[in-house]
């Protein structure tokens, strides 16, 4: 309160007088006292201790002494302060709500907070019993659940319970209490412990447990301990006539009764024990509320749970809560006296990982009101199959997928897999084919049976496999559709069982090709078209030259010539042929397509009429009006004669020279 001292110092002679009169004041009874005596009487210090000093110096005492001392009273007298509060609180809560869960979590975060530890834990005992309840903890993965705890694994908890009094632990790893669980309470960080026995009347009622992770429990000294005696007291007050109690001896009772009828039941069927354990399988037997009442060793190997702590526990502990209705279901109909047929059960185990077991039932304990239950670890078996059902129906997906007609068939020529692409090919739905239309329906007239030979063949790719071959199907309207098929046949252990196809539609691909085919046709004729045309126009261009000097010297020789002369006759031949190939030139020079006709035997040649439309004739002949100009006719009559070209000088220049000399050898004559 207000203007009480938080530390009283006295000094001198009469220092253990001063302190007796200041302990009778009733406001300073609590408050620490430091007495400061003379050297002498050496009677002093104790007279001081006598009159309820906490504390002596004794003269003479550096002032750093004293200054340490003031300060750690202070401290205690804090600490003395914050006990008090905390049992006050305590008190409060407990008064106010009872022993409900929350109340009591409160009330550990109280204590773990006012005694320096990190996790404390209320554990309920009913006297005589052979567990305990961990009925609140402070820390989130106790608190969300009630854990029943076999005492004889717990020394510390069973040593507070047996003596009634605080057990205190430094270091979990060097006391001998707990040498034999050192490593469990390590792995789970806890190095210190103090176990607080909640007691009434010196009959236990249960222990508030406090751990930390770090060895050491010296801050607590004397004060601490009494404070967490108090502490458990003050529980105890509250919790002996509590519901959580009550409720804990009722199923302690429930408990010690389930055990007595279960050793009953198991006392009926001992004849069977060494049947079971012998057994590979695991075998459990269950009474009417599927509590278990014996666990083979089997059983143990399969869940990694030990046979104590299976036994008075329920079998739906140990499976998923879809399970729970077929366990209850099947305990009734065998308790009936009818067998249930095997079913698979999901078993929790000690690995964290679950455990597939195949259950099967027996009916020869039902008239004692148990149920045999025999399961098998299929764990391995499901794990297969469910890859299996994946790769199942992955495949299926794939071969659904694939853009080609996928259709396998038996050797009697039943449809076994017909997929989309084989829908969309032959226009039929798979359920209407698979196991009702045989396989040969779908091709063309013994198509299935010649291809079963080539299959059969070393011929086509080797006994078994047909190579890419073409054929042709029959699709649903009746119509032949050519396709391209590769086939397999499948083998069991060295027998073939089934064929397997694959088509691909054609139709697309010819159509392709046919366009193709016209394409390059089309090419290829226009290319013949060009050629011939390039080709007519320079042999044009090069003939009409040559046939122009022809027609040329031909004339001049008909009109230097006289009427009767005998080589006329073969001049005008000359001038009539190289007119007439003068017309030829001219209809090459006009091809504009490409047109043959028969020429001797197989062969075949060029027809110019209908290559080129009829025109005149292919090049101009030099007359008299156009391209030559004689002389005189009397230098015609001398055969003296100048030429003179009007059109293209340069193409009559180099036969001016033949003519000269054609000339000089007449004069020779």
């Amino acid at each position: 309160s207000e203007g009480v001292p938080a530390l009283l110092v006295i000094t001198g002679a009469d220092a253990a007088h001063v302190v007796s009169e200041a302990r009778d004041v009733p406001a300073l009874a609590e408050v620490p006292i430091l007495a400061v005596v003379p050297s002498v009487p050496p009677t002093a210090v104790a007279e001081a201790l006598a009159a309820g000093a906490t504390d002596i110096a004794r003269l003479p005492v550096p002032p750093i002494v004293l200054a340490n001392r003031c300060r750690n009273l202070c401290k205690l007298a804090r600490r003395d302060v914050a006990g008090a509060l905390a049992l006050g609180r305590i008190n409060e809560v407990l008064t106010t709500h009872g022993d409900d869960s929350e109340a009591l979590v409160q009330m550990l975060q109280i204590t773990t907070t006012v005694l320096g530890f990190e996790r404390g834990s209320l554990v309920a005992h009913i006297e005589g019993s052979e567990h305990a309840f961990v009925i609140a903890a402070n820390d989130a993965d106790a608190a969300a659940a009630r854990f029943t705890l076999e005492i004889a694994e717990y020394p510390e908890i069973n040593e507070a319970i047996r003596t009634v009094a605080p057990v205190l632990i430094d270091d979990v790893l060097t006391h001998p209490l707990t040498a034999g669980i050192a490593d469990m309470l390590a792995s789970r960080s806890v190095r210190a412990t103090v176990v607080f026995p909640v007691a009434w009347r010196k009959r236990p009622l249960g222990v508030i447990m406090l751990r930390k992770r770090q060895p050491g429990i010296g801050h607590l000294g004397a004060r601490g301990i009494e404070l967490g005696r108090l502490i458990a007291s003050l529980t105890a007050a509250h919790l002996r006539q509590g519901a959580v109690l009550e409720s804990l001896r009722d199923q302690t009772h429930k408990i010690s009764r389930a055990r007595y009828e279960a050793e009953r039941r198991l006392r009926g069927i001992d004849s069977l024990k060494e049947h079971f354990e012998a057994g590979a399988d695991g075998v459990v037997v269950l009474d009417d509320v599927g509590r278990i009442l014996f666990v083979n060793r089997a059983a143990e190997r399969i869940t990694g749970f030990a046979r104590d702590g299976l036994l008075g526990s329920e079998l739906v502990d140990l499976v998923t809560g879809d399970q729970v209705v077929q366990i209850t279901d099947t305990i009734t109909r065998v308790l009936a006296g009818a067998n249930v047929d095997a079913f698979d059960l999901q078993l929790s185990t000690t690995s964290g990982q679950p455990a597939w077991v195949s259950v099967s039932t027996s009916t020869v304990l039902a008239g004692t009101g148990a149920v045999i239950l025999a399961f098998r670890d299929v764990t391995a078996e499901r794990a297969l199959e469910h890859e299996l059902r994946s790769t199942k129906e992955f495949l299926e997906r794939l071969i659904d997928s694939t853009v080609d007609a996928i259709i396998a068939a038996d050797l009697r020529g039943e449809i076994i897999l017909f997929n989309q692409g084989a829908e969309r090919l032959f226009g039929y739905r798979a359920r209407d084919v698979i196991g009702k239309l045989p396989v040969w329906k779908l091709y063309e007239e013994r198509g299935a049976n010649q291809i079963m030979r080539m299959l059969r063949s070393t011929s086509y790719g080797g006994v078994g496999r047909l190579e890419q071959t073409r054929r042709e199907i029959l699709v649903s309207t009746g119509d032949a559709v050519p396709v391209s098929m590769t086939a397999s046949l499948v083998y069991e252990r060295g027998r073939e069982v089934a064929t397997v196809g694959i088509l691909t539609d054609l139709r697309d691909r010819i159509r392709m090709e046919q366009r193709l085919l016209d394409a390059q046709q089309k090419l290829q004729s226009s290319e013949k078209q060009a050629l011939v045309a390039e080709l007519a126009g320079a042999a044009a261009h090069e003939l009409n030259q040559p046939l122009t000097s022809i027609i040329g010297y031909a004339q001049l020789i008909e009109r230097q010539s006289e009427k009767k002369a005998a080589h006329l006759r073969a001049v005008g031949v000359i001038l009539s042929e190289a007119e007439r190939m003068a017309g030829i030139v001219k209809k090459i020079g006009r091809i504009t397509k490409y047109e043959t006709t028969d020429y001797v035997g197989s062969a075949r040649m060029l027809d110019l009429e209908r290559a080129a439309p009829d025109s005149e004739p292919a090049i101009p002949v030099m007359g008299l009006d156009d391209s030559i100009i004689p002389v005189s006719p009397e230098d015609s009559q001398t055969g003296e004669f100048e030429p003179i070209v009007r059109s293209d000088p340069a193409g009559l220049q180099p036969s001016i020279g033949d003519l000269s000399d054609l000339d000089a050898r007449r004069g020779g004559e």
